[in-house]
């Protein structure tokens, strides 16, 4: 019994401590109160305020008539709303505490001030509730704000401009704009009304178009974005081995996916928390001339720069913007919602939302979410999820998430799912499917490459593995040879070489193939002097099936090796050479001869 009263009595004092907790937390300004007076001195209904809110009030008698008499009739509201209605908008009030101080409002002077304060609160039209995170900014000065937890906003207005109009946006509610008449502080609280429209596309996102492709109402200049739709390549045919080329569009979205997640990251790191705000309210497009920003929310378009196109952009460290229209310059990162045109240069990273026609430079990398169109160069790494046509260099990655109709040049990888123009140059090439030729030390077309798997004897090795890749006009070959430990022969070798194929008709194929190859004369292979042989192939490929072919051709071959002697011709084991010149002694140390190969092929789908 006695732990029952222990337990209850806890929770009753857990209770009260939450309850305390909470009206302490929440500002005096913001305590909800029912009250209901009648012709009553405002000194009195401010202490029953006091009492009710679990405020005090600190004011100047001399300053504020407490002996005027009000009527107030309220139900479930805040403290302010409920001096407001008292004082209309004569007098201000400020926290200090568990003070609520009340000041008069000085009379309008002769020289008006430079700015004024609208505030109030975001009101949800059908129901009453107080709406959290409504953006409120004026179009020309770029002022904003953003109301708070308790559905309050309080926002800096200029007094000289000669026209102003308050616009008020949130997300699933219909937009609504305020012409403000006066040039003093007041009171002003705005109801939205629900967008139905937009509320029956978030519950139904097949419904949806691009968030971002609202036009303009500021500025009739921008240009109304497109409606983005799935983008399906044409297949074009192919006057070589593959007959169509079709995208493949998941890896694609994929990397739309990635780069989308990135640049989110990037916006996070350096926008604040109005302009994440403000970005998912407002869909108009806003358009300056210029801009100039230190990070993204230090700058001349203030908390709204991500709904901005500019002409000329200028950022010291990061830039956030809607758009560029001719050039955009930063020392570290140029975040862009929307499109590039003209130039942009990064000292480490631009982020595009969508497309780019012009000139992109940076330090470390290009990361593009839609087209480009013109010349990408990044110390590093070149990323455009859709289609690209130009020319693509970097010193590590180029990637191409779509049609690439242009050249891809870097020392490292380039990727690219449909290539039809230009060509792929760089260590490694890949694209889903080519109707051009990628030069590399290894490049692989997926759809309509060239891929051999090869088994072949020949008079130097017994037994050689050799993989063929890239396309028809120009493939790259890995090959190794073995003789195990026969008397006479090479332990083995590896070599690296490139070829060409043309197609005869009938399944007919002719091979040219230029190979190099080190020898493996001893077990020890990597500490041996170097003996290199040279091979050029000239063969006949027969289709037995769909992936089985013959191949048998001659081969001109030079051997060149710091051992005298190596090839002992005085012993025939298989097949016998054709030598070029006098026939090699023991002390020979270069070798040439005709021989001959003979393979059976392995043979991908073209």
């Amino acid at each position: 019994m006695i732990t029952i009263k222990l337990h209850s009595g806890f929770l009753l004092l857990l209770l009260i401590f939450q309850t305390t907790h909470h009206l302490l937390a929440q500002p005096l300004l913001e305590n909800r109160i029912s009250l209901r007076v009648s012709n009553e001195r405002i000194e009195e209904v401010l202490r029953q305020i006091g009492d009710k809110g679990g405020c005090s009030f600190s004011y100047s008698p001399d300053a504020i008539d407490v002996r005027a008499r009000v009527s107030v009739n309220a139900t479930n509201q805040s403290v302010r709303e409920i001096l407001n209605e008292i004082f209309k908008g004569t007098v201000s009030f400020k926290e200090r505490r568990k003070y609520i101080i009340l000041q008069k409002v000085a009379a309008e002077p002769e020289r008006k001030p430079d700015n004024f304060i609208l505030n109030g609160y975001i009101i949800d039209k059908k129901t009453g509730e107080r709406l959290s995170d409504a953006s409120i900014y004026e179009a020309n000065s770029l002022v904003s704000t953003v109301s708070n937890e308790y559905g309050y906003y309080r926002i800096r207005l200029p007094s000289a401009q000669p026209t102003l109009r308050l616009e008020v946006r949130k997300e699933e509610y219909a937009a609504r704009s305020i012409e403000v008449t006066r040039r003093q502080d007041y009171y002003l609280s705005i109801s939205l009304a629900p967008d139905t429209i937009r509320h029956i596309q978030r519950q139904n996102p097949r419904l949806v178009t691009r968030h971002d492709s609202v036009p303009s109402r500021i500025d009739s200049r921008v240009e109304i974005p497109r409606v983005d739709a799935p983008r399906v390549a044409t297949p074009v045919a192919e006057s070589g081995p593959a007959d169509t080329l079709s995208p493949s569009t998941s890896p694609s979205y994929t990397l739309q996916e990635r780069l989308q997640q990135i640049r989110d990251d990037m916006v996070e790191a350096f926008a604040s928390t109005r302009q994440a705000i403000h970005t998912e309210n407002i869909t108009d497009t806003l358009y300056r001339p210029f801009q100039a920003s230190i990070l993204p929310f230090l700058g001349t378009n203030h908390q709204l720069s991500g709904n901005v196109i500019n002409d000329l952009s200028l950022n010291l460290i990061a830039g956030y913007s809607l758009g560029v229209g001719a050039l955009e310059v930063g020392g570290m990162f140029n975040i862009v919602r929307w499109d590039v045109k003209g130039i942009q240069v990064a000292g480490v990273a631009n982020l595009v939302g969508r497309d780019v026609n012009g000139l992109q430079i940076a330090g470390f990398g290009n990361l593009n979410i839609g087209e480009f169109r013109g010349i990408q160069i990044a110390g590093t790494v070149n990323t455009t999820a859709e289609d690209f046509r130009g020319l693509q260099i970097s010193g590590g990655v180029n990637v191409v998430g779509r049609t690439l109709n242009g050249w891809q040049i870097s020392p490292g990888l380039n990727y690219a799912g449909i290539v039809r123009r230009g060509h792929q140059i760089g260590f490694l090439n890949y694209a889903d499917s080519s109707a051009t030729t990628p030069f590399g030390y290894l490049s692989y077309v997926r759809k309509n490459g060239y891929r051999r798997y090869e088994f072949s004897t020949d008079e130097l090795n017994y037994f050689n593995a050799t993989f063929k890749t890239g396309v028809p006009a120009f493939y790259n070959i890995f090959t190794l040879g073995l003789n195990a430990f026969i008397p006479g022969k090479p332990f083995g070798s590896i070599g690296y070489g490139i070829g060409t194929a043309r197609r005869l008709g009938r399944g007919w194929i002719l091979n040219a193939d230029l190979i190099g190859n080190r020898l493996a004369v001893q077990r020890q292979f990597w500490r041996e002097p170097q003996a290199g042989h040279y091979r050029l192939t000239v063969a006949l490929e027969k289709k037995l099936s769909e992936r089985l072919a013959l191949s048998v051709g001659p081969t001109l071959n030079l051997l060149h090796t710091p051992y005298a002697g190596l090839i002992n011709t005085s012993v025939q084991r298989g097949m016998e050479p054709i030598w070029l010149g006098n026939k090699p002694d023991s002390g020979s140390t270069t070798y040439a001869w005709v021989g001959f190969q003979a393979a059976l092929r392995l043979c991908n789908r073209i």
